[in-house]
């Protein structure tokens, strides 16, 4: 007898979505909660087992890797004996996904989709005006002088302006331009 997999357990296709998958979850455990079936101990006994059998299966498949490394193993063939169960209780399908061999490595996974890094002068000039307005505030408020206060202010202002608007604005131009120039 093959064990049940985990697509079985929760009634639905492999190529399900995440909607229907959680559907059927809610749908299996309602059906197996213990509390609902306290018929006898028997009943609640295997109640107990189905539920932990769905709740196994809703850990996996409600993961996006684990679900997928689910399917790789699922799908690829067996190279033992298959598994028969003693009858002494459930048998569990899942087996961590680990075969010995190192993944594949894909380099178009490591790197950005697009060159929208910042220009140098971009990624400095707010830090340095930001150090410019804090020394420009604090010698104005030591020195009582509003003119280098305001001053102070004023490039902070500036500073907030280029970390917060101009450089996700040339961040987002400069990966525009890529996305054109790759088309």
């Amino acid at each position: 007898m093959n064990p049940v997999g985990h697509y079985e357990t929760l009634g639905v296709a492999p190529e399900a979505s995440m909607q229907e998958i959680r559907q059927a979850y809610l749908r299996a455990a309602r059906n197996a909660h213990p509390d609902l079936n306290n018929g006898s101990e028997t009943q609640r006994q295997n109640a107990e087992d189905q539920m932990r059998s769905v709740n196994a299966a809703w850990a996996v498949l409600s993961d996006v890797d684990q679900r997928s490394a689910y399917d790789r193993q699922r799908l690829r063939p067996s190279t033992s004996k298959p598994q028969t169960s003693t009858g002494t209780g459930p048998v569990n399908d899942f087996v961590p996904f680990d075969d010995g061999e190192p993944d594949e490595f894909d380099a178009r996974h490591d790197q950005p989709l697009s060159d929208s890094s910042l220009p140098r002068w971009l990624s400095a000039t707010p830090l340095v005006a930001v150090v410019l307005g804090l020394g420009g505030v604090v010698m104005g408020g030591v020195l009582n002088l509003s003119v280098l206060l305001t001053i102070g202010v004023l490039i902070l202002v500036v500073s907030a302006a280029l970390m917060f608007v101009a450089a996700p604005l040339v961040t987002l131009a400069r990966a525009v331009r890529g996305d054109r120039g790759n088309a």
